[in-house]
């Protein structure tokens, strides 16, 4: 049985993201999950995330800011307290109009296939 984590995100290792965005993996099967992976994505005004697509889906959440998210070619605008179903193989990219915060939820399997085993 895994064992519970309790930690601070400043506790966690923040990498750069093409495009000009940070993420930090909160919760991976490191930590003991099964199922999923918690990332941190801060993104400053005027950057964005890389414009990619992959096989898994993800749900995101926005804690702070505004911005306008392109799924497969299609533009929307989003704001805090907003959130996002992305399906696998859409191609997305997110461009940040205030700085934003997002929480984004992936399948384990994305995290082992990023992270390493």
């Amino acid at each position: 049985m895994a064992q519970s984590v309790v930690k601070g995100a400043s506790e966690i290792k923040q990498l750069d993201l093409e495009g000009g965005g940070k993420i930090r993996w909160l919760i991976t099967h490191k930590d003991g999950a099964r199922n999923f992976s918690m990332r941190l994505i801060t993104v400053p005004k005027g950057r964005s995330t890389p414009d990619h697509s992959h096989d898994y889906e993800h749900e995101i959440f926005v804690l702070e800011g505004k911005g306008e998210a392109t799924l497969d070619s299609r533009t929307t605008l989003f704001n805090r307290d907003s959130f996002l179903f992305i399906p696998g193989g859409v191609m997305h990219t997110m461009t940040a109009l205030e700085d934003l915060k997002m929480i984004c939820i992936v399948p384990i399997s994305a995290a082992i296939k990023i992270l390493g085993p």
